[in-house]
């Protein structure tokens, strides 16, 4: 029964993000903002929902070493077993906003792990994850949304431009729609009424089935003397990865292997960044053995696969293959020594 029980608090988890994703995305073009700032800011909050609803309870319940292992263990599936998968079928190319920005970030996001963790030995100010670790994360988080929603906006603008040029050339460019932003439609106030709704019942969901996801899992963990830490990088990291997971593929299927790689790297980010800032913020979380390894982890496996594709300007075959075959020797090791 907890077994069913846990699989339907990923089910509300991951259904209730995605819910809170489509209202909220309804409700920003309701108010014109564009869509590029909702595929990224929304879409990027909406997939981290499950990791940060998860971390939340946790904490909350004095699971610390879950709300770590989540994070860690989501980021290294994301990153070794859904990119080498993926790019087992079809290679990756590597764009140049990733080689130069996100890929930087992400892996400074990974390093600052570890060195955080292991601050608290050294520094007599900074205790484990602190608030002020927090607040730092956040710091730099704010820094990527500005500068991602900036040069996106300066992108959408080139595109737009050239797309006006050429409507003007073939005779089939509007004025009056240009100016208006659209096809001039206003949204009604029953359809505004539902979305609202749809956010509404999306965050309910987020929220419970995050909370659900800690209590059943910590219920297996004690059942079969596993760890809450073991819990966390296996079960509730890869569960709360399903998201990226779903859109890597569907991705894939449509030929677009660059939005696989931007999906991977940017949830990363946010998860690291923005889930882990705000847990820190809300309440710092004691240090351990097993979270140093496991910080130790992610920043390795994020630097080596940052470093393996920049170097190449591409994730090939071969390369896929060592990613998937590393993720299982770890998850073996991982789960021998629990």
């Amino acid at each position: 029964m907890v077994y069913l029980l846990l699989l339907v608090s990923f089910v509300i988890l991951i259904k209730g993000a995605d819910i809170f994703i489509e209202g909220s995305a309804k409700v920003a073009k309701i108010f014109k903002i564009p869509e590029l700032i909702i595929g990224i800011v929304i879409v990027g909050f909406g997939t981290s929902a499950p990791e940060l609803a998860v971390n939340i309870a946790a904490v909350f319940k004095g699971s610390n070493e879950m709300a770590v292992g989540n994070i860690v263990g989501s980021n290294v599936f994301n990153i070794l077993f859904i990119v080498g998968a993926i790019a087992f079928f079809k290679p990756m190319s590597i764009d140049d906003k990733l080689a130069t920005f996100d890929f930087p970030i992400s892996v400074l996001a990974a390093i600052l792990l570890p060195f955080f963790a292991l601050s608290g030995r050294y520094l007599p100010f900074n205790s484990g994850f602190s608030r002020l670790d927090g607040i730092i994360l956040l710091l730099i988080f704010a820094y990527y949304c500005k500068e991602t929603i900036s040069r996106s906006l300066v992108d959408q603008k080139l595109k737009d431009k050239k797309i006006m040029l050429y409507q003007i050339a073939e005779g089939s460019f509007s004025l009056t729609k240009h100016l208006e932003g659209g096809d001039g439609e206003k949204p009604t106030k029953k359809a505004l009424t539902k979305d609202i709704i749809l956010i509404i019942v999306g965050l309910v969901c987020v929220i419970k089935g995050g909370d659900m996801v800690v209590e059943y899992a910590s219920r297996i963990a004690v059942d079969f003397g596993m760890s809450n830490h073991l819990v966390g990088l296996t079960i509730v990291g890869i569960g709360t990865s399903l998201p990226e997971l779903v859109v890597s593929i569907i991705a894939a299927k449509r030929g677009q292997q660059d939005i696989v790689l931007g999906n991977v790297v940017g949830s990363n980010t946010f998860n690291i960044l923005f889930t882990l800032g705000i847990t820190m913020l809300l309440r710092p979380i004691a240090v351990n053995e097993s979270m140093i390894v496991d910080t130790v982890t992610v920043a390795l496996a994020t630097t080596a696969v940052g470093m393996i594709a920049l170097a190449n300007k591409s994730i090939g075959k071969k390369m896929s293959v060592a990613f998937v075959v590393i993720y299982l020797i770890y998850m073996g090791n991982v789960i021998i020594n629990a």
